[in-house]
């Protein structure tokens, strides 16, 4: 071997060795930069909750007692108590359930249908049935405004919802895509390069169209900020000191069933910063903007569904089917007086169930104009609040669950 081709492998060797190096500096910056703003700020890269699940699955499926999965949207995250629902059904009907709760916010069908798919199969490893699936139909989560919703978000969701076959059999159709999800689902913790930028673009944009809007609130309404300021800390502080392994509610715990944190968890000085942070936040300007929010990111009044996404929710079910006894839809609570869904659009959801209950043959329990729920139970445009709505729902399901659970 003479002495040029001796250097020029070593050249070689210490250039590959650099690039491993620097490459491994900047991934284990932007996992550490990801990791401390989860730790600090939540949820804000879209992906904890959701990584969350995947990790409590067997958890889930190997439950000894009869199980009931409520699956579904934030609706469901924020607005059902698997405890409350539980010890409904025990007090009043002498039934022993576990109840979780899988609801994920920023969600659409097309993702949900590949949760389904991880769902089913941690439950044929376990060898054991849902007892019954309550899958919730979000109608604007079905629009066609909500197909093309927050697209950077689509491979990072993708890649930790996604089997690991499911991904190497994309390197057969896009070898560069491929080595995109390998990167985000093994060596970025599940969070994507477009997350980051596209979730500051965002946010920045939010700002920037939000800048004008500012010098126009009224003396109340930033009064009303500023309390809603001093509420949350002191909500947080009370759920860390009396909390402290559950404080990061929005992450799945075992300890609530995959709930948040609910109004039994918190003392009675607790519980008085839960029910006073849903009355500031029901302030009309902050209900207004919440609602506007909704009909541009998802068409919530017009309702202009999408089929491809309607066809994802069939399969939805269709999963469910495969490992549950008992499999039906539910629609949650609607807050009317903030978001007036129009009537043509009622009519075009209307036609949508129908097809559900006849193509699938389930039953559909329709809530959303339920006389129990006022607007006073909401704690924004569509969410229900923890200290009334979410008791309220959650007890009421228990009711008119009793009979199907009677069935085995």
């Amino acid at each position: 071997m003479n002495s040029s081709t001796s250097s020029s492998k070593k050249v070689a060797l210490y250039t590959i060795l650099l690039a491993v190096v620097i490459l491994g500096s900047a991934t284990w910056l932007v996992n550490a930069f990801t990791d401390n703003t989860e730790k600090n700020a939540g949820d804000v890269f879209g992906i904890q909750r959701i990584r969350s699940v995947i990790n409590s699955l067997d958890y889930i499926a190997n439950t000894e007692t009869p199980s009931v999965i409520v699956f579904g949207s934030s609706l469901i995250k924020d607005g059902f108590s698997p405890r409350y629902y539980d010890e409904a059904l025990k007090s009043q009907h002498n039934i022993d359930i576990t109840s979780f709760n899988l609801g994920l916010g920023n969600m659409k069908p097309s993702y949900q249908l590949l949760l389904a798919k991880r769902i089913k199969e941690a439950h044929q490893r376990s060898g054991k049935k849902v007892d019954l699936a309550i899958i919730e139909f979000n109608p604007f989560l079905t629009t066609k405004k909500r197909e093309n919703f927050r697209p950077f978000m689509t491979e990072q969701v993708s890649a930790v919802l996604m089997s690991p076959e499911e991904i190497h059999n994309l390197a057969f159709e896009d070898t560069e895509r491929y080595a995109r999800m390998l990167s985000i689902r093994y060596l970025r913790n599940g969070v994507s390069a477009e997350a980051i930028t596209g979730g500051i673009r965002f946010l920045v944009g939010a700002a920037q169209d939000q800048a004008p809007s500012i010098g126009n609130f009224t003396k109340d309404h930033l009064q009303n900020l500023s309390e809603r300021r001093t509420i949350q800390k002191q909500l947080r502080d009370f759920i860390t000191q009396e909390h402290p392994l559950t404080k990061k509610s929005h992450v799945w715990n075992p300890v609530t069933q995959g709930g948040l944190i609910d109004m039994m968890d918190l003392s009675s000085k607790a519980k008085s910063a839960a029910i006073a942070l849903s009355n500031n936040m029901r302030y009309p300007k902050t209900l207004a903007l919440d609602a506007q929010g909704r009909i541009e990111c998802c068409d919530i009044i017009d309702l202009e569904f999408s089929e491809p996404l309607f066809k994802d929710f069939q399969n939805i079910i269709k999963e469910f089917k495969a490992f549950s006894n008992h499999v039906e839809v539910i629609l949650m609570p609607s807050n009317r007086t903030i978001i007036p869904t129009n009537k043509e659009a009622l009519e075009r959801q209307k036609a949508l169930l129908g097809r559900l209950e006849k193509e699938e043959q389930i039953t559909v329990r329709n809530y959303q104009d339920h006389p129990a729920f006022a607007p006073s139970m909401f704690y924004d445009a569509t969410h229900l609040a923890m200290d009334t709505g979410r008791i309220t729902f959650s007890q009421l399901l228990a009711q008119n669950t009793v009979e199907t659970l009677k069935k085995d």
